[in-house]
């Protein structure tokens, strides 16, 4: 299953820690239906988040 890491948790403390891996349910055009840790899904803007491959990449 695809992951995606947070890179913008402004307005999103509560639910998604910035540098933590979620798994992606559904992949939109400008959105990603993820999972949190809760196991609660949740519909966030690509913007606050990119494709875990992509982060690993730049540390």
């Amino acid at each position: 299953m695809k992951k995606v890491i947070c890179i913008n948790n402004e307005g999103l403390e509560l639910e998604f820690n910035k540098g933590e891996e979620y798994e992606v349910d559904k992949e939109l055009e400008t959105t990603y239906i993820i999972t949190n840790r809760l196991g609660k899904k949740h519909t966030v803007f690509k913007t606050n988040f990119e494709p875990a491959e992509n982060a690993e990449d730049k540390n």
